[in-house]
């Protein structure tokens, strides 16, 4: 299952959006990393989005940076992988401590990952 992805603050800047939010997962974690869709906040920015969606209607577009990282809970470590276009960026998903392994593929997600206050960033060209 995707990851689910809600905005909580946008800060329109003169070249670029910084957005911000919180990511929520469910389901089973797929072997490779679970789909993040950088398309699904579109509808959630709160004014007219044609910049970002303009931009990530081109897949050399979405985010120019992004970054995932837990507010307090557990210290799972969760990593951004890009992909070749906007709809099919991965989490990769670690568990702490001295092995640092990640999530096995095709298991449902460990109760520590989906008690964890996941939020995220992102900068995102702005076109006009």
């Amino acid at each position: 299952m995707a990851v689910t992805l809600n905005v909580t603050d946008v800060d329109l800047g003169v070249g670029l959006i910084y957005v911000f939010g919180t990511a929520t997962l469910s389901g089973t974690y797929p072997s490779g990393g679970d789909t993040v869709d950088w398309t699904s906040i579109r509808t959630q920015l709160g004014y007219d989005g044609q910049s970002v969606a303009s931009s990530m209607a081109n897949p050399a577009f979405g985010p120019v940076q992004a970054a995932f990282t837990v507010q307090g809970g557990t210290p799972n470590i969760y990593n951004m992988q890009q992909g070749s276009a906007p709809n099919t960026w991965k989490l990769r998903a670690y568990t702490s401590g001295s092995s640092g392994a990640e999530f096995t593929g095709g298991s449902a997600y460990p109760s520590s990952a989906t008690g964890d206050t996941i939020t995220f960033s992102a900068v995102f060209r702005k076109l006009t």
